[in-house]
């Protein structure tokens, strides 16, 4: 409570005095004006508005959240002229195309790095990234609502706290969900009740990565990586103090939430290559508040029980910028309660989680002249979570999990060549009715990417070798329904490789890839032992679970059209040991197909345990852009996915049905409209115990109103979604037995940056 009066105390301040403003985004890279060589370090800043980052080792730069209207560049490095330039914001993405700056052998500048540099691969394959006004338009609380229209991802969701990604027919522990490039701590990928532990309203940058590069993140990357960043660039570093605010409301829930950051930037004394002090920023503190409360969500034909939430969130972090490196350090702590609406196979009242995760980072970056690699980082994590299981009305908790997460990551970057590894170590406690024994998992990895271009071809490579140990602890298994003489240490060692083309002609590129994955069965696919009471099950797990191992391969071609672009993808991937929960016996024996617990009509749960299967999961994609004129931008994009159980000879089940999406944009500066039509078509590919989905149609609106101050950017986003309160159901939800998806719904947001 005393987080959420802070939080509407800095908002009341921030908000005094407001007037409305635009967004841009301006990108460039910069060259050595000789041989056109990228330059690596250049120092890019808006000098009037106080913002600033640094060239990538390819020499891209991106800032975002800019006003309309006259900007002024400054771009400097050691030993280079400096280059200032005018320019006019009038549209959503600004290309300065090549920087080129001239040797300057008599004015020596200082080279300031601030910021985590990545490789920058080219844009392989499928790789989507999603940031400013893309973002904010469409900005969901949820980070799978919020992608919902981007290409291949779907929603699988259980009331409107719990809604996660599907990726291409992944979900779960198939792909990975980072933050930074490194994992969230918390628990969202082992079961569809347990929501993932951020909020979407303080996140500004979401990509999706695929093919050789997703390696660098992880082993589970079947489906792809999604990560996001709590802002568009880590190379981001302000010379006055900056304040950013999101406030919103939403009809459907009677919802509201806000954000607010602060950046304060303190000058000190730096020595440059001709010793002497100059004033730079040299330290940077950060500050945020979140707070979001909603009540039960509404859908046509009634209101959906038991699914109200209530989100806190605080951070800070402290940045010391040397002359060539970096050293950040945050703690962040979120406190989130969140219903799931009843079920008669289950507790009929619902079911109430709660949510407790703290986390303290540690991130070194420095410039480095080693063996042809140019930058060196350091990533440590330690992240504390816990979450209980309540039914309704009772103070006791039936199921408790928790763990603490401590991973420490290295990696270094060059022109063509990346290398890193990674330690991490989980500590996994289950209470309550929950007798998963406890569980200690290490985990050490090697990795690296390998990009060579010639001409117009680029390839990569990439590998990552992985040993986990998993141990659980033996001493309670007595009380457990699992065969003890089966519970013991687990060694898996993973290899996985992948291979990417891709060449470019004037109008054409085409993209192709391969990869060799492989996933260790997670703790509760091996150890699992209790009722799972949001998701309604007792699940059971499998310790002799094998390595789920696929081979995949993909391929796209991009063809562009006068102004626009035409891009068909297609892929397809085989798993000879696909890991799948699946009911025990018939569903009619009492003890061995369910058992006693519960307060529904029946009181009873069915008991699942996990197996290995032959299974394969392809499909293909298509997106189009064409811009009708200045005015007019269409967008059009189709996703289809197939899902084959090959043991039993059936489809699999919880794969999404195929879609189809069309966006309308409209810019009429100081106004932007778009209108959304989606059509779903019905999913009659069944898997065991599925129902028939019928498919629906709807109708999506969103504007913003932009207008700018010379020092503030404003932002006012109004959303109107399912246009008509078309009654609809979502075949990835988990309770569309009960309830349809959400009704009619208005959103107001308003976002403020000074």
């Amino acid at each position: 409570m005393k987080l959420r009066q802070a939080y509407w105390a800095m908002s009341f301040l921030c908000l005094a005095g407001i007037l409305l403003s635009d967004q841009a985004t301006i990108t460039g890279i910069v060259v050595d004006n000789k041989n056109q060589n990228p330059i690596h370090g250049a120092d890019v800043y808006l000098e009037k508005l106080g913002i600033g980052t640094t060239s990538q080792v390819n020499g891209q730069f991106t800032i975002d959240q800019i006003p309309y209207g006259e900007v002024y560049i400054k771009v400097s490095m050691m030993g280079f002229k400096t280059v200032k330039r005018s320019i006019s914001i009038e549209k959503r993405t600004y290309d300065l195309g090549l920087v080129s700056m001239a040797k300057d052998t008599i004015a020596i500048k200082e080279i300031i790095v601030d910021a985590h540099h990545e490789l920058k691969p080219q844009q392989l394959l499928s790789n989507i990234s999603v940031s400013g006004s893309r973002l904010h338009d469409n900005l969901k609380s949820t980070l799978a609502m919020t992608l919902e229209q981007e290409t291949g991802v779907f929603v699988q969701t259980m009331g409107q706290a719990v809604a996660k990604p599907v990726l291409r027919g992944y979900t779960g522990d198939r792909f990975l969900l980072t933050e930074n490039g490194i994992t969230t701590g918390d628990l969202s990928n082992t079961a569809i009740d347990h929501a993932i532990s951020f909020d979407m309203a303080s996140f500004n940058n979401v990509r999706i990565v695929r093919g050789p590069e997703a390696l660098l993140y992880g082993c589970n990357t079947i489906g792809g990586v999604i990560d996001v960043s709590r802002q568009s660039s880590l190379d981001l570093r302000f010379k006055r103090v900056s304040v950013s605010s999101l406030i919103g409301s939403k009809s459907s829930n009677n919802g509201a939430f806000g954000n607010v950051t602060v950046h304060l930037p303190i000058k000190g004394a730096i020595l440059d290559n001709d010793y002497e002090l100059k004033s730079t920023v040299k330290h940077q503190f950060k500050f945020s508040l979140l707070s979001r409360n909603a009540d039960n969500q509404t859908t046509p034909i009634g209101v959906l029980d038991n699914t109200g939430l209530s989100n806190d969130e605080l951070g800070i972090s402290y940045t010391f910028f040397g002359s060539s490196h970096r050293t950040t350090m945050s703690y962040e702590q979120l406190k989130m309660d969140y219903g799931l609406p009843g079920s008669p196979e289950g507790h009929i009242d619902g079911v109430n989680l709660k949510m407790d995760k703290h986390s303290q980072k540690l991130n070194h970056h420095r410039d480095i002249s080693f063996l042809g690699f140019q930058t060196f980082d350091l990533d440590q994590r330690f992240i504390n979570y816990n979450h209980s299981e309540y039914v309704t009305g009772s103070n006791f908790a039936s199921v408790s999990m928790g763990q603490n997460l401590f991973s420490l990551q290295g990696k270094l970057v060059g022109d063509q060549l990346t290398l890193g590894s990674l330690f991490q170590y989980r500590d996994f406690r289950a209470g309550g009715f929950y007798w998963t024994p406890d569980t200690e998992e290490i985990r050490v990895s090697i990795f690296g990417l390998f990009q060579k271009k010639v001409n117009k071809t680029t390839l990569q490579l990439s590998s990552r070798v992985e040993h986990l140990s998993v141990v659980p602890e033996t001493s309670f298994l007595f009380m457990s329904n699992l065969d003890e003489s089966k519970i013991r240490k687990r060694d898996f060692t993973i290899f996985t490789g992948s291979a990417g083309l891709f060449r470019t002609w004037d109008n054409l590129d085409i993209s192709l890839a391969t990869m060799i994955a492989g996933r260790a069965p997670d703790l509760d696919e091996l150890y699992s032992d209790g009722p799972h009471l949001g998701t309604y099950s007792y699940e059971i797990g499998q310790p002799d679970l094998d390595l789920e191992r696929t081979i995949g391969i993909e391929g796209s071609v991009d063809y562009s059209i006068i102004k626009g672009q035409i891009k068909l993808t297609g892929y397809y991937n085989y798993s000879p040991n696909y890991h799948i929960s699946t009911a025990l016996g018939n569903r009619y024996e009492p003890g061995a197909d369910w058992i006693e617990w519960g307060s529904g009509s029946s009181g009873w749960l069915y008991k699942y345990q996990m197996k290995g299967l032959e299974a394969q999961i392809f499909g293909w994609e298509s997106d189009i852009m064409l811009p009708i004129n200045k005015t007019i931008n269409l967008v059009g994009s189709a996703s289809v996915v197939r899902g084959k159980n090959l043991s039993q000879d059936r489809d699999l089940e919880y794969m999404p049905p195929d879609k189809i999406q069309l966006l309308t944009e409209f810019d009429f500066k100081p106004l932007d409209v778009g209108l959304n039509i989606k059509k779903v078509f019905p999913q009659t590919r069944l898997g065991e115990f599925e129902t028939k989905t019928e498919g629906f149609s709807l109708l999506d609106l969103h504007a913003s109103y932009t207008m700018h101050s010379s020092k503030m950017t404003h932002k006012l986003i109004v959303q109107l979604d399912n246009v008509f309160n078309e009654v609809y159901y979502n075949h990835l939800s988990r309770i569309k037995s009960i309830m349809p998806e959400e009704e009619r719904c208005l959103s107001i947001q308003y976002r403020l940056i000074f």
